[in-house]
């Protein structure tokens, strides 16, 4: 019986390269567009975003505000710390979950009915139900698009080099 198909010396590994650096470019531009969109009274929340490897790990809201409540009330933003996603290693990774620390930070979602995230139209630093928009408005599918863009940029994956001459594009 005759074989079909060919061999691509180190095509597998090309590709769990590619995934593996496109799924850390979408991770870190997903943390990037939260802190950009999301509540940043103090800027503490939007600081507080982590990025864990393994999908649908819990992220655990350890956190608690280190401002007091008169600290709050006329803060200075913190500067936007920029959040870097671990490396994902080897074969068979499944990409990333991320998550925020700070207990309060269902409220800074808007995902808890009986929380109140302002006390007062100037303390409103984020439209209501913006994560949920972010989630399910598009932002995220667009932000896939441009991770894959960028990741096919990235000098250290562009131009698979497979084992043989005869293989190599």
């Amino acid at each position: 019986m005759a074989k079909t198909g060919f061999k691509l010396p180190g095509f597998t590994s090309y590709v769990e390269r590619v995934k593996n650096v496109t799924a850390q470019e979408a991770a870190e531009l997903i943390v990037a567009e939260l802190q950009e969109d999301g509540p940043a009274w103090t800027g503490e929340f939007r600081n507080n975003w982590v990025i864990v490897t393994g999908t649908g790990k819990r992220i655990p809201a350890t956190k608690e505000s280190s401002y007091t409540k008169l600290q709050r009330q006329t803060p200075t933003a913190e500067p936007i710390k920029k959040i870097s996603a671990p490396k994902l290693k080897g074969k068979g990774n499944n990409g990333y979950t991320i998550g925020n620390v700070m207990r309060y930070r269902d409220i800074a979602l808007d995902l808890d009915p009986g929380g109140v995230r302002t006390a007062g139209a100037n303390r409103n630093t984020a439209p209501e139900d913006w994560y949920i928009n972010f989630v399910q408005g598009g932002k995220m599918r667009q932000i896939l698009e441009a991770a894959t863009l960028k990741a096919a940029k990235d000098p250290t994956i562009r131009g698979f080099k497979g084992g043989s001459r005869a293989t190599r594009f």
